[in-house]
């Protein structure tokens, strides 16, 4: 059996990047450059000695939407909600159904579920106190890059969804709370 591996995944330069860091805490994986406008997040593989960083996914959001679009050239994957009333979205690609699902009620962490073969694996704890650290990765088995690339692309395109979702809520509480104040 595989043990648990865990990937920390930090804000840098103001939230307008973030990285994906090795369970030693010191070996950069994913660098990702955060956008207002499309694609909303860009996701390099990090340099190493050997080879250079290279993009391998966009993710885009759309306005009034639960749409998350995936541009990954390597292997395309495909992400859209189960239902309506439902926060989770499942995930396919070449020999691949995946869905990411709340781990909890009451929660923002999530699981990635293996529709084919059944099991948990990985599991994303958000570091709700925490300025710097978005939160912790936990994979559950060993994947291949390509699947690991799979799982940070889609993982950060739910995460990031969430994040969205929450600011536009509270602006929307925040903005009417100050209409009832002035009236």
């Amino acid at each position: 059996m595989d043990s648990p591996r865990e990937l920390h995944i930090y804000y840098r330069d103001g939230h307008s990047r973030l990285e994906v860091i090795d369970s030693n805490k010191r070996t950069v994986l994913y660098v990702v450059h955060r956008a207002s406008s499309k694609p909303h997040l860009t996701i390099f593989r990090a340099p190493t000695p050997s080879s250079g960083g290279f993009i391998i996914g966009q993710v885009s959001f759309h306005h009034f939407s639960s749409a998350i679009e995936l541009d990954v050239p390597q292997a395309p994957l495909s992400m859209q909600k189960t239902s309506k009333m439902s926060s989770n979205y499942e995930i396919h690609g070449k020999d691949l159904s995946w869905r990411w699902e709340r781990d909890r009620a009451l929660t923002s962490n999530i699981r990635l579920v293996d529709n084919l073969g059944g099991g948990v694996l990985a599991r994303f704890e958000n570091a709700s106190f925490s300025v710097k650290k978005q939160g912790t990765l936990t994979l559950l088995r060993t994947p291949t890059w390509e699947m690991l690339d799979a799982i940070i692309i889609t993982g950060l395109a739910k995460i990031e969804y969430q994040r969205r979702s929450n600011s536009s809520r509270s602006g929307a509480v925040n903005a009417s709370n100050l209409a009832v104040m002035n009236q």
